[in-house]
């Protein structure tokens, strides 16, 4: 049941990495717990992350999630864990090939997403090919551009001062930069995505699958990636260890990940106890 005065909340939207996951990279406890009584008590539950979709699924399983789930930054939508696949959002492969060639030039390592396998550029040692679900070795960047991208994640300190520009400049009919910043706030990395590829848009499109408004939207977030997220909610918590702008654009502001944020939200607005 819902505190008296919050709207009943029928969807709840939550990111992984900064969380729904501590610093540790493992669910918090009672987070994880009131999330699965909200799915159990017929609420949609629906992870909103970065990662991809072979990196999540465990997490589902023990979410007992088995609806909609956002990847790759929005980029990707698929009906259950085990798909098909509802949106794919891509940017073209020439555009691609000159972001990995300019990389391949000076020795910056990306990270390319094809569908559903991410490739990463060969370091000493390394074999070529596939190495666990969803990842695989590609000789060099360019040779990881098989098809038109899903994503190019860019690490490389130089690599992030250089690639958004040229992006900005000649391809953005095609694709955007999206920033990823660090508990710090300071940007650890950069994502090169199609131009409508973000978690706003792709929530929308499963508010409208699943026929839930907005004003039905618990959102839950921690980096400026979630602000899109944010704008198709009800309401907006994000943690404390958020960046700056996006506590600024919150509802309000939750305990941090370490500190069972989630659960502190889902109980304030009633949502679950």
């Amino acid at each position: 049941m819902n505190t008296k005065g919050n709207p009943k909340i029928r969807l709840i939207a939550v990111d992984l990495d900064g969380t729904l996951l501590t610093s540790k990279s493992v669910m918090a406890s009672e987070g994880a717990r009131l999330l699965k009584a909200a799915a159990r008590g017929g609420i949609h539950v629906v992870l909103v992350t970065g990662r991809i979709i072979h990196s999540v699924r465990d997490l589902c399983g023990s979410l007992e999630i088995s609806g909609p789930v956002i990847c790759t930054d929005g980029a990707q939508v698929y009906e259950s864990i085990n798909g098909p696949v509802l949106t794919s959002l891509t940017f073209p492969k020439e555009v691609g090939l000159e972001i990995a060639g300019l990389a391949d030039a000076n020795g910056w390592e990306l990270s390319t997403t094809i569908g559903s396998v991410t490739y990463y550029r060969r370091r000493p040692g390394q074999e070529l090919g596939p190495f666990s679900p969803g990842r695989a070795i590609a000789a060099t960047n360019s040779d990881a551009v098989t098809d038109n991208p899903t994503r190019i994640l860019i690490y490389d300190t130089e690599a992030v001062k250089n690639i958004p520009p040229l992006c900005n400049s000649k391809f953005s009919d095609h694709c955007r930069i999206e920033t990823y910043h660090g508990t710090n706030g300071e940007i650890n990395s950069v994502g090169v995505l199609a131009a409508r590829a973000n978690k706003g848009n792709a929530l929308g499109s499963v508010l409208r699958r699943l026929k839930v408004s907005r004003s039905e939207v618990m959102a839950i977030g921690d980096d400026i990636n979630d602000l899109p997220m944010f704008a198709r909610s009800g309401i907006s918590v994000a943690m404390s260890n958020a960046h700056e702008e996006l506590k600024n654009k919150a509802t309000t502001v939750a305990p941090s990940n370490d500190e069972e944020g989630i659960a502190w939200a889902l109980t304030r607005f009633g949502i679950v106890s």
